[in-house]
């Protein structure tokens, strides 16, 4: 599966990592293997159907981490700060959104 379009797609997927998960480089350690393991465990494929699959679910995951991945840094008062930009996505989202169920 090495074309360029999954090429691209790997290299979105590094620069939002690094976008999102700024300053915490343990996250961007485990994510950016994480991205190599998926992408190695799918480089066998030669269907073109397959492929295609392959790059709408890494385009769609690059969307998921832009859109629903917030990295906030815990204060030592406790509290925790978030960028401006993250935060503005936060205040524009639907208030049953900002967390997931709780379960039970």
């Amino acid at each position: 599966m090495t074309t360029k379009p999954s090429i691209s797609i790997f290299r979105q997927l590094i620069r939002t990592v690094h976008k999102t998960f700024a300053g915490d480089l343990p996250a961007i350690s485990v994510a950016r293997k994480e991205l190599k393991n998926a992408f190695m465990a799918n480089r066998h494929l030669t269907d073109k159907r397959q492929i295609n699959e392959k790059l709408a679910e890494a385009v769609e995951a690059n969307e998921f981490l832009r859109e629903n991945v917030i990295q906030a840094v815990k204060k030592d008062c406790g509290s925790y700060e978030i960028s401006p930009e993250k935060a503005q996505q936060l205040r524009s989202m639907n208030p049953g959104d900002r967390r997931p169920p709780m379960a039970g």
